[in-house]
């Protein structure tokens, strides 16, 4: 779907929307695995004090509680009041509602597609961030699109029609193959410490997120665990320790998340991964 926010950050001065210490605002939501990967490149690239954030509740409410006739759903804050007030294009007035992640700026909303705002935070802001890592380099940007299109497109999809199933049948059939493309995947990571190359890249915290969302919902009496794959264990160990990542896990926002949408279903059961213990990932390196 096209999107009406598709203004680019840039390293120019002279852009119309230049990188700048505190001028861009970011909105993300815990529950939300694209939200998330956005919230890591700003750790990775050390932005926090560049970049401002909020944090949205982990459901969607509705925006105008009181009119019985609009059910319009969107953000809500925990706070609302300490909140600012968002004035987008055209000077029009946006309530925090839409889709996100959101870059914002002190005048316009900027842009709302993950993928992008990643890419932007990694690229527009190399000179201004205190870290250089790059999520995005330059000489793996095939290699990372390839992966992005293909196993990490793959578990993704996976994950989500297994969640989503509209059946206990339909769930366990979708769960038999979601474990195909995992063994797969598991199969990759024991000859490579990463998706693409010698370093984390984009492809792996978008893998990351989705793997530890399945974790979160598995159930003890699944037939085949994610535990078993101690390939995807160490890779996901090894991110999670990654400096800046931990911070972009919270568990009971996801658990809020999952029971809102099926509130009948049983609290989660996951993780099972331990996700703080050792692995020996630099050997692969």
């Amino acid at each position: 779907m096209p999107s009406q926010f598709d203004s680019r950050i840039e390293r120019s001065t002279n852009a119309k929307f230049p990188a700048e210490k505190g001028r861009y605002h970011l909105y993300v939501m815990y529950s939300c695995p694209y939200a998330c990967r956005v919230l890591a490149a700003r750790n990775l690239k050390g932005l926090e004090d560049m970049v401002g954030l909020s944090v949205t509740h982990p459901v969607d409410q509705r925006t105008r509680p009181d009119n019985e006739n609009d059910q319009h759903m969107g953000w809500t804050f925990v706070d609302p009041e300490k909140t600012p007030s968002v004035t987008g294009m055209n000077d029009m007035h946006y309530p925090t509602t839409g889709c996100i992640p959101d870059t914002v700026n002190h005048v316009n909303f900027i842009r709302d597609f993950s993928t992008d705002i990643v890419r932007m935070l990694d690229s527009a802001f190399e000179e201004l961030a205190p870290s250089k890592f790059q999520l995005y380099p330059d000489e793996l940007g095939g290699e990372i699109d390839a992966s992005n299109d293909g196993i990490v497109a793959e578990v993704n999809r996976g994950f989500f029609t297994h969640a989503l199933a509209s059946t206990t049948e339909v769930a366990q059939i979708n769960l038999a193959k979601f474990f195909t493309t995992i063994a797969k995947l598991d199969e990759m990571l024991a000859r490579q410490r990463y998706l693409v190359g010698n370093t984390l890249t984009e492809a792996d915290v978008s893998m990351f997120h989705t793997l530890i969302r399945f974790d979160h919902i598995q159930k003890k009496t699944n037939e085949q665990q994610l535990t078993q794959f101690q390939n995807i264990v160490g890779y996901l160990r090894d991110i999670y320790q990654t400096p800046g990542i931990a911070s972009t896990v919270n568990w009971d926002h996801m658990e809020f998340a999952k029971v809102n949408r099926l509130p009948d279903a049983p609290a989660s059961e996951g993780p099972f991964v331990e996700y703080s213990s050792p692995h020996d990932r630099a050997a692969l390196a």
